[in-house]
């Protein structure tokens, strides 16, 4: 499991009375595989940081289709960012892939904890900068023309989808066929 210590000190050396601010204002769950997280629509009161397990995030279209946009794996922050920040519904639905552990802190509690460290303002910033940017090399294998490309791109980028991803959620990610997927996986 992955303490927030341990994830903030990539970004901070942090104090252990800003440590105990921390535990003061977070609370942490654990959830089974399958359950859910937030729905579609619903409003983000709380952001957190995945200690343990997997998620994924998907939105369903019009059609009633489920479409997979990213996952979270343990040391990763969990936050829909325009909806917490916004305080508006937001557009994805997460649901755990396998059992998970995650300590959450809502909207005020958050803010209490910049009011009396703001230098965290920046921490926060620089940690959502990192986490898109890695997000960012998804564009790379999805920018790839053929479903094998994407694949192969896929599992040099992110060996852990491949490793803990059902077929059926890699399949909706890429934006291929379930099918056309076991036939690439099939000829490795």
């Amino acid at each position: 499991m992955v303490s927030v210590r341990d994830w903030l000190k990539d970004f901070v050396n942090v104090s252990d009375e800003e440590l105990a601010f921390i535990n003061e204002i977070t609370e942490t769950i654990s959830l089974q595989a399958n359950e859910t997280v937030i729905e579609q629509g619903q409003i983000s009161k709380r952001f957190g940081f995945l200690a343990a397990g997997a998620m994924r995030s998907y939105y369903t279209d019009t059609s009633g289709n489920e479409k997979t946009v990213t996952f979270a794996f343990e040391g990763q922050p969990l936050i829909l960012v325009g909806s917490f920040i916004s305080q508006t519904p937001c557009a994805v639905t997460v649901v755990t892939i396998e059992p998970s552990t995650i300590i959450w802190t809502d909207y005020e509690r958050y803010n209490s904890f910049i009011t009396k460290f703001p230098r965290y303002n920046t921490v926060f910033i620089e940690g959502l900068a990192k986490w898109m940017a890695e997000g960012n090399q998804r564009l790379e294998y999805l920018k790839q023309t053929t479903a094998k490309s994407k694949y192969e791109m896929m599992c040099q980028l992110d060996p852990k989808i491949i490793e803990r991803v059902s077929l059926k959620y890699i399949a909706s990610y890429l934006g291929i066929a379930q099918e056309t997927l076991s036939r690439i996986r099939a000829k490795k």
